[in-house]
């Protein structure tokens, strides 16, 4: 008999472990596996924010003359605002974008505003992962606390079987269904556990500052949450509301690409434009580590003041300025969003088998959950059907707001319809074809409006990427309808 890897394994903590798995699976799995697939898709956030919007002039490089005088002409439509924001190109985002407190502006190599900046899709993806369409700050505690969840469904979920590291490597294609998931979700589990609880707990991370910070703002700085961010990533110069002309920019991004070259900046921040307090942040490209970024600061002439110490400052800061590049993969190039795509969507496969697995045990035990099972198939493949359908409505220029209502209250209808047809019904084969079909249809219309831009590699690499999906989906979906004797009279003839 082999040998437990866990010390002292009792059939009564396996069985503890495994109900409180189950539990935790049940009341979140829902809600879960949306903010899963979101965020799956939103690690190529940046590809597909410039597939929506491939007209925007493409821009590969900033000169300081340029960053200097759209800093200037966005400043003169919004001289209120607190914050100037120029967001850099970058290797997959040929795009200058700059922004205040109220508005977004593309703008070309010049320097000049061409425009809005809005990828409704995209924004829409992202507000889904972060706040599930919450109010900002509370959306982020609940997803972060999903996170956690998700953190404590693993640990447990691997407390419940002791042998799950011997059986890693044993996987059921045939016989029992129940066994086929459970040897799917066990084995895709093992597989991809470190990247599921870094994720998950990067992600609670960040959802969860907000808290934190206000235990250790009460604990430690006698509640001046200001001082416990100052400590963290640095202080600010004291304000000074008196007017001035708009900060040198140019002579910091200057300094920046001569003495700084090799960490290329890809976003500049002017904190209280206009004033006698402002002063520059420059965020520089640090490619041989996980950091976002280090800032480097500036006064108003465009002075180098120092450095925030993300690269070499405490180790605290150091992990703090981790966590969004190793939540989303945005580090090693297109490789590396690859394999978080990849692992994103094994663990929306591991969420979605988890709920199979308990509805066959529940139907096994003569305590079949039609109803709840048809209804989980609906939310499944109704957020897939969605947020293609999303995507096409974005495409024809649907604003964010109307694709959040769409969602919601489209899977809102689908999950009751699915669960009134119960596991018996076809709702999960129409909405995988309907899927397919919407997809094909948004990269059609996407093509015809837009059949200029396809010479760009990034923008036929998306639209490449979404047919082969949508075909996919629309062609083995599109077989489930066909009766078994005619799919065998037909592979017979060929």
């Amino acid at each position: 008999m082999a040998r437990s890897i866990w010390p002292s394994a009792s059939s009564v903590r396996v069985a503890r472990s495994l109900s409180a798995h189950s539990v935790a699976g049940l009341v979140i799995s829902a809600l879960l596996f949306i903010i899963c697939l979101s965020g799956t898709l939103a690690v190529f956030e940046d590809e597909i924010g410039w597939w929506e919007k491939p007209n925007t002039p493409a821009v590969t490089h900033v000169t300081p003359q340029a960053a200097q005088k759209a800093s200037e002409a966005a400043f003169a439509k919004d001289p209120e605002t607190t914050h100037l924001y120029l967001y850099l190109p970058r290797e997959n985002w040929p795009r200058y974008v700059v922004a205040t407190d109220n508005g977004v502006h593309t703008a070309n190599t010049e320097g000049e505003l061409v425009g809005g900046y809005e990828s409704a899709w995209n924004d829409f993806l992202i507000h889904m992962h972060y706040y599930l369409h919450l109010p900002e700050t509370f959306g982020m505690i609940i997803v972060a606390i999903f996170g956690v969840f998700l953190v404590g469904m693993a640990v447990s979920g691997f407390l419940a079987h002791p042998k799950v590291f011997k059986d890693a490597f044993r996987l059921k294609r045939t016989g029992q269904r129940r066994l086929v998931q459970a040897d799917i979700h066990n084995r895709l589990s093992v597989w991809t556990a470190p990247f599921h609880i870094i994720v998950a707990a990067t992600g609670a991370m960040i959802g969860l500052f907000v808290v934190v910070a206000y235990v250790l703002a009460v604990t430690s700085y006698d509640g001046n949450t200001k001082l416990l961010t100052q400590a963290i990533f640095g202080g600010e110069p004291p304000a000074d509301e008196r007017a001035a002309d708009l900060a040198n920019i140019d002579v910091a991004m200057t300094y920046m690409q001569t003495e700084l070259a090799e960490h290329p900046a890809f976003l500049v921040v002017v904190h209280d434009p206009g004033t006698q307090g402002q002063h520059i942040g420059i965020y520089g490209e640090h490619m041989d580590r996980l950091i976002y970024g280090e800032t480097y600061g500036f006064d108003a002439q465009g002075k180098l003041t120092g450095h925030e110490g993300a690269s070499d400052g405490p180790l605290g800061v150091q992990i703090a300025n981790s966590v969004y590049r190793l939540h989303f993969g945005d580090f090693g190039g297109t490789p590396m969003k690859i394999a978080y795509f990849v692992l994103g969507l094994f663990l929306c496969v591991i969420i979605a088998s988890g709920m199979n697995i308990y509805f066959l045990k529940k139907d096994e035990a003569g305590h079949g959950r039609p109803r709840w099972e048809g209804a989980w198939s609906g939310l499944v493949w109704g957020s897939c059907f969605l947020l293609a359908v999303t995507l096409f409505f974005a495409v024809l220029g649907a604003a964010s707001a109307l694709l959040t209502w769409v969602f919601w209250c489209g899977l809102v209808v689908i999950c009751g319809a699915s669960a009134f047809q119960g596991r018996k019904g076809k709702a999960g084969k129409v909405l995988r074809f309907g899927t397919g079909l919407t997809m094909l249809a948004a990269v059609f219309v996407h093509a015809a409006l837009y059949a200029s831009t396809y010479g760009n590699f990034w923008i036929l690499a998306v639209s490449l990427s979404l047919a082969a999906v949508g075909l996919w989906m629309t062609v083995r979906s599109g077989l489930a309808f066909v009766p078994v004797q005619t799919q065998k009279a037909a592979s017979e003839t060929i």
